[in-house]
């Protein structure tokens, strides 16, 4: 025999179990935005982390980007990758990079080799680099360039 209130109970607590973890899973869901593809070809797929790129007082902006590959690339130490995320500092007039941080990750998502960022009081000693025109670099680069501008003009 089943007491009297029971079931209104357990129909209580589930519910309140339900709302609290709808309540905890929302702000999970706002924690990561997607991040835009910016440019896409037969080899390379690259998603720019457009909610955390952030302008620097010099124009810069600090970015991370993820570097999806179609076909297996490998390391010096042969070990394969299909995807990368950098962390760069870039300049658009004109397009410069200064790579901070670069890890790699196999086709699986484990990671094939973690990068490390460089000491903050030296990446002021860091050089630009430039792209090569009509890379798949020189590409992204300048679609990341194009969208993060105009998102700081709307601003």
């Amino acid at each position: 025999m089943i007491p009297q209130g029971y079931m209104e109970r357990v129909t209580m607590r589930c519910c309140l179990l339900i709302g609290a973890v709808s309540l905890l899973a929302v702000p999970a869901l706002h924690a990561q935005a997607a991040w835009p593809t910016i440019f896409k070809d037969a080899s390379v797929s690259v998603a720019l982390d457009t909610a955390n790129a952030k302008r620097n007082p010099d124009g810069s902006y600090l970015t991370r980007t993820r570097w999806d590959y179609t076909e297996l690339h490998a390391l010096e130490s042969r070990r394969p990758y299909m995807s990368m995320t950098q962390s760069a500092l870039l300049r658009c007039t004109p397009v410069r990079v200064k790579r901070l941080t670069e890890s790699f990750y196999s086709a699986n998502g484990s990671v094939v080799r973690e990068g490390s960022p460089p000491d903050p009081r030296n990446v002021q000693y860091m050089t630009w680099d430039r792209v090569t025109t009509g890379s798949d670099a020189s590409k992204a680069f300048n679609a990341a360039c194009s969208l993060l501008t105009r998102r700081d003009r709307r601003r």
